[in-house]
C-alpha cells in the first residue's frame, strides 16, 4: 500500500514538471507570436502597406557609362556628359494620353510628339521607359519636379550623352553612335531596349562597342497607385565601359587634314567680307562646306573653290602605329546623338565628295606610278632584269595596233630601273611588265601588302583589288590579254588600292621587309621581334629603295622640287598621277594637245598620290597622300607630304619616353 502511494506521488512529480515545461513553451510562442503580429502591424506597417495590391515594385536597368577614347598623348576625342532627360513609363501611367496633355502644359510637347510616345508606348513593352523630351535645362527639370505627383508615370533621368571634342577632325577613326535600330535589338542584350542608349556605329566606336559599353547596373524602384516613385534602391552596381588610347596624334591628325583641304590654294577667313559674301550667295558652296573650318580656298585664279578632299596616313614602320588617318571632307560626329535632322543626313549622304566614307581604308584608287616599285621588284624577283638593264623610251610603245604613252611626250631615252622609277617613265615599266607577267607582279604586291584588308582594327576596310589572270578567269570569264598587264605595269587598268595600303606598302619596303600589320591602337607592352619577311631579296629591295631616293635626289627626279625643310634630313618617296578619263588620239594630236587638269571640270582631272619615307638614311615614319582629282603627283600631293612629313619629324611621335626617368648617379 505505501509502496503504491510512493509511485503515485513520483508519477504527479513527473506530470506537473512536463506541464510546467510545455505551459512555459507555449507561453514563449505566445510572446513569439504576439511580438512577430506587432513588427507587421505597427512596426512595418508602413513597408507592407507600399508594397499592397495597390503598390509595384519591379527592377530597372542602369546604363553602365561608355567608355572614352583617347589619342596617344591623352587628349580626349570622345566622352559622356551628363544630361537630364523627361521619361514616361506607361505601366505606371493609367491614362498616358491624359498626363502628356497635362505635361504640355509645363513643357513644349506638340500634337505629332505626342501621337509618337502613344504609338511606340502600344508597340513597346510597357515597362520600357520613353523618353519624352532631353537634354533639358534646369529650370525646366524645377517646373517638372514641382508637378511630378500629379504626373503619373513621369520621372526625371540623368543620363549621359556623347561628345567628341574635336569634332571633326577624327571623326573617321573614332565613329560616332547613334539609336539603337530594331535589328540591332534582336541582340539578346536587355540595356539595348533602354530609353536613349546609343551604340557605336561607325569607327573605333563600333569596332569596340561591347567593351565600351560596360556592364549595366539593377535598380529596385517601389511605385504607388497613382505611378509616383516611392523608392528605390541600388541591388547591383555598373561596371563602367573601357577605355581605349589610340595610336592617333590628334595634333598632328589636325595639321593634315588642314593641309590637305588646303591643296595649292590660298585661304581666306571665312569671316572676310569676300568669304561672307560667296557663303550668303552660293546655296551649292556653302552647302557642301558645312564643318568646322575657319578659312575657305582661293585658287589661282581667284576662285573661291571647295577645299581638297582624299586621305593622308602616316605609320610608325616598325611598329605599324597609325599616327595620322586622315579623310576629306568631313563631317561632325555630335549632330548624331541625340539624334541627327534629316536635313543634315540627306546633305551628308548626297554630298558629291561623299563625306560619310573613310577614305584612309574604304578608298579604292588606282595607285597610279606609285605602283611601280611593286613591278620593279616583281622583276628583279623574276630575273628577267637586273639593276643594269636599260630600255629606250621613245614617247610611247605600240603592240600590235594599239600605242601606249608615256607621260613624258619626248620620252625619256634611255634608262635602267632606278633612273625609270625617279623619272616615272612609263614606257620603261610597260616592257618589264609584260616580261615579268601579270601573276608575279600580284604576288609581289601582295607581300607588301596589296589586295586585301590590311587587317587594321576598323570596320568597313576595303581589299583593293590586285588582279591576276584566274581573277579575271573567275570574276570575268574571260582570259587575261597582254594589254591589260601592259597598264597593270603603270598602275591602272584593274589595279586598285587604299591609302592604308600604299602607306603598309611604303613602310615594308623603308623597314627592310618586315610584314607589320597597321594598328589603330597604342600598344601597351613592347611589340613581338617576332614578325615575319616578305619573301623577297634583301639586294633586290634595296635596289628599290635607292631608286625611291633618287626621285628625291637625283637631277631629274619627280620629287626634287619638294625637298624636306630640315637641314641634313631628305624623305624618299613616289610621285603618282593617276588618269580618270581616256585621252583619244585626236585629243593627244591636236594643236591644243591634252587638256590641262585646271581647265577640266573636277571630276574628269587627275588624281594626285605620293608614297615616301623619312628619315631617307634612318627610315622611322612612312606616308600616303592621295588628292582627288588633285592633278599631279608632283605638284600637289608631294607638296603635301612634305609638309606634314616635317610636322611628325619634329615631334616624333613615337619616340620612347620611359615611365619612370632614370636617375642619374649622384656626383
Amino acid at each position: 500500500m505505501k509502496k503504491n502511494k510512493l509511485l503515485l506521488e513520483e508519477q504527479l512529480q513527473s506530470f506537473s514538471r512536463r506541464a510546467i515545461l510545455l505551459g512555459g513553451l507555449q507561453l514563449g510562442l505566445l510572446g513569439l507570436t504576439v511580438n512577430h503580429l506587432y513588427k507587421i502591424q505597427i512596426s512595418d506597417g508602413k513597408k507592407y502597406s507600399l508594397l499592397s495590391d495597390k503598390n509595384r515594385f519591379n527592377f530597372s536597368l542602369i546604363p553602365s557609362s561608355r567608355g572614352s577614347i583617347f589619342d596617344r598623348q591623352g587628349r580626349i576625342l570622345a566622352t559622356n556628359t551628363g544630361t537630364f532627360d523627361i521619361e514616361i513609363v506607361p505601366e505606371w501611367s493609367k491614362d498616358i494620353q491624359k498626363t502628356l496633355y497635362d505635361l504640355s502644359d509645363l513643357i513644349s510637347l506638340n500634337e505629332d510628339e505626342i501621337r509618337n510616345i502613344l504609338n511606340l508606348s502600344k508597340k513597346q513593352k510597357k515597362f520600357i521607359p520613353i523618353i519624352i523630351k532631353g537634354n533639358i535645362d534646369r529650370q525646366t527639370i524645377s517646373k517638372i519636379a514641382i508637378n511630378i505627383p500629379h504626373l503619373p508615370g513621369v520621372t526625371i533621368q540623368q543620363n549621359e550623352r556623347r561628345i567628341f571634342p574635336q569634332g571633326s577632325l577624327t571623326v573617321h577613326v573614332t565613329g560616332y553612335v547613334g539609336k539603337v535600330s530594331k535589328s540591332e535589338q534582336k541582340e539578346n542584350t536587355p540595356e539595348l531596349f533602354l530609353p536613349g542608349f546609343r551604340i557605336g556605329k561607325s569607327g573605333i566606336e563600333l569596332q569596340y562597342d561591347k567593351q565600351m559599353r560596360g556592364i549595366p547596373g539593377e535598380k529596385r524602384v517601389e511605385v504607388n497607385s497613382l505611378g509616383k516613385v516611392i523608392r528605390s534602391s541600388i541591388e547591383k552596381k555598373i561596371i563602367k565601359g573601357k577605355d581605349f588610347q589610340l595610336s592617333l596624334d590628334v595634333q598632328l591628325q589636325t595639321k593634315a587634314l588642314r593641309r590637305l583641304q588646303a591643296g595649292n590654294d590660298k585661304l581666306v577667313d571665312v569671316n572676310s567680307t569676300q568669304a561672307k559674301n560667296i557663303l550668303s550667295s552660293n546655296k551649292s558652296y556653302a552647302w557642301q562646306l558645312r564643318d568646322d573650318r575657319k578659312y575657305i580656298n582661293k585658287n589661282q585664279n581667284g576662285d573661291i573653290v571647295l577645299p581638297e578632299s582624299g586621305s593622308v596616313v602616316v605609320m610608325d614602320i616598325h611598329s605599324g602605329e597609325v599616327i595620322v588617318s586622315a579623310s576629306a571632307p568631313t563631317y561632325d560626329p555630335n549632330k548624331f546623338d541625340p539624334g541627327i535632322s534629316a536635313s543634315d543626313w540627306q546633305m551628308l549622304s548626297n554630298h558629291p565628295r561623299n563625306p560619310l566614307i573613310n577614305k584612309a581604308i574604304s578608298g579604292q584608287y588606282p595607285p597610279g606610278s606609285t605602283f611601280k616599285m611593286m613591278v620593279g621588284l616583281a622583276a628583279l624577283e623574276a630575273g628577267v632584269i637586273t639593276p643594269k638593264t636599260k630600255s629606250f623610251c621613245s614617247g610611247h610603245i605600240e603592240i600590235g595596233d594599239m600605242k601606249f604613252h608615256c607621260w613624258s611626250k619626248q620620252g625619256h631615252g634611255r634608262v635602267g630601273l632606278m633612273d625609270a622609277i625617279a623619272q616615272s617613265c612609263d614606257v620603261f615599266f610597260y616592257e618589264i611588265a609584260l616580261k615579268t607577267g601579270i601573276n608575279n607582279i600580284a604576288k609581289i604586291s601582295r607581300e607588301f601588302g596589296l589586295g586585301a584588308p590590311t587587317g587594321i582594327n576598323l570596320p568597313g576596310e576595303k581589299g583593293g583589288l590586285i588582279p591576276d589572270r584566274d581573277w579575271k578567269l573567275k570574276v570575268k570569264q574571260k582570259v587575261w590579254r597582254p594589254g591589260e598587264t601592259i597598264i597593270a605595269g603603270i598602275g591602272q587598268g584593274y589595279v586598285l588600292v587604299t591609302p592604308i595600303q600604299l602607306a603598309l606598302m611604303t613602310a615594308r619596303i623603308a623597314n627592310g621587309g618586315k610584314k607589320i600589320i597597321p594598328t589603330l591602337l597604342k600598344p601597351s607592352k613592347k611589340l613581338s621581334s617576332n614578325i615575319s619577311n616578305a619573301k623577297v631579296s634583301k639586294t633586290n629591295l634595296n635596289i628599290i629603295k635607292k631608286a625611291m631616293e633618287k626621285v628625291t635626289l637625283g637631277e631629274f627626279g619627280t620629287g626634287r622640287s619638294f625637298r624636306l625643310g630640315i637641314r641634313g634630313v631628305e624623305m624618299a618617296g613616289k610621285t603618282g598621277t593617276v588618269q580618270v578619263r581616256r585621252i583619244s588620239t585626236k585629243e593627244r594630236e591636236s594643236t591644243e594637245g591634252v587638256i590641262k587638269n585646271e581647265d577640266r571640270i573636277w571630276q574628269w582631272r587627275d588624281h594626285a598620290l605620293y608614297v615616301g619615307y623619312a628619315p631617307m638614311d634612318n627610315p622611322k615614319y612612312a606616308i600616303s597622300v592621295i588628292v582627288e582629282h588633285g592633278g599631279s603627283g608632283s605638284s600637289k600631293a608631294g607638296p603635301i607630304a612634305r609638309d606634314i612629313m616635317e610636322s611628325i619629324l619634329q615631334n616624333d611621335p613615337t619616340k620612347f619616353v620611359p615611365k619612370t626617368p632614370i636617375q642619374k648617379p649622384m656626383i
